[in-house]
């Protein structure tokens, strides 16, 4: 039971690191680094790390040529997710939607975990997709919306479908025998490749600076915090949630990795000084409560 539990709770704790990234990207936002050199910087960063540590541990970090489509096949998932979401917000899509249907992932995820997984959905899961999508709905407040770019609502939906994939293909990955760090090493690897193609798109098709530009200008506190984006949420989450995602339920993942916006929420509060209103505590109450019920079954 408590091998069990320690899988859960390092599902809870990688939420918890991936809830820095919209901290991060708003600290980041603010002194005009642009979408585009986030998100390849905090991947591109990664992959040095882990150099270093491959090279410290003398560890080889060679796979066979025919698991690269899969690799490959998992950056472009990760590196579109970035873009469309990034994308949509751009064109004025309001950030309540884009966050309600990027976190529709744990229905995708029962979805697809039925599907390509076999996995059992009993009443308890059910009620746990149920409550947890009732706290994004809460958190995002998208009653308040008065116009929707239709653009920008499909581009968030893909997310959301494309962000439980990616939990999927993981979840496989960690199955096969090779050293987590050297999984995380090959599709990040892809990842930075695909996030500059699509980077590169994405700069044709707008000229917008704080979408698509990139600069070597930056002051060393900026570049701490690149460095920083890169170690905690791609390094250390990434690494508990593969390590854990192995002996947890896909569905039941889908619902504990809510823990990232509710995390997000909190730092943005402590942080950088964010209001949290009353239908932000229901939803962050319910995501726990439903996060609890996965943990007990």
């Amino acid at each position: 039971m408590l091998y069990r539990l320690n899988h859960y709770a390092g599902l809870v704790i990688a939420g918890c690191f991936f809830g820095t990234i919209s901290t991060f990207s708003a600290v980041l936002r603010d002194n005009n680094i642009s979408a585009f050199q986030q998100s390849f910087s905090r991947s591109f960063f990664a992959l040095l790390y882990l150099l270093v540590f491959f090279y410290y541990k003398k560890m080889r970090f060679v796979i066979d040529l025919k698991e690269l489509k899969y690799y490959s096949l998992l950056g472009l998932v990760m590196a579109a997710i970035g873009f469309f979401e990034n994308t949509a917000v751009s064109i004025g899509t309001p950030v309540a939607i884009v966050v309600l249907l990027l976190y529709t992932q744990p229905v995708w995820t029962t979805i697809f975990g039925k599907i390509f997984l076999k996995e059992r959905i009993d009443s308890v899961k059910k009620v746990a997709v149920l409550i947890s999508f009732c706290g994004i709905f809460l958190i995002s407040k998208v009653w308040t919306i008065s116009s929707v770019n239709y653009g920008g609502f499909i581009l968030s939906l893909v997310c959301g479908v494309l962000l439980s994939v990616e939990f999927i293909m993981i979840k496989e990955l960690s199955l096969k025998p090779h050293h987590f760090l050297v999984s995380i090493f090959w599709f990040y690897m892809f990842r930075s490749i695909f996030t500059g193609v699509l980077g590169c798109i994405s700069g044709i098709l707008t000229d917008n600076q704080i979408v698509t530009g990139f600069t070597f200008s930056l002051s060393l506190e900026m570049w701490i915090l690149l460095l920083l984006f890169a170690f905690i949420p791609m390094v250390l989450g990434m690494s508990l949630f593969y390590k854990s995602v192995k002996y947890v339920p896909i569905i039941s993942v889908g619902v504990i990795l809510l823990m990232e916006p509710l995390s997000g929420i909190v730092y943005g509060y402590i942080i950088l000084g964010e209001g949290v209103g009353l239908f932000t505590v229901l939803g962050g109450g319910l995501i726990l409560i439903a996060s609890l019920l996965v943990v007990k079954r």
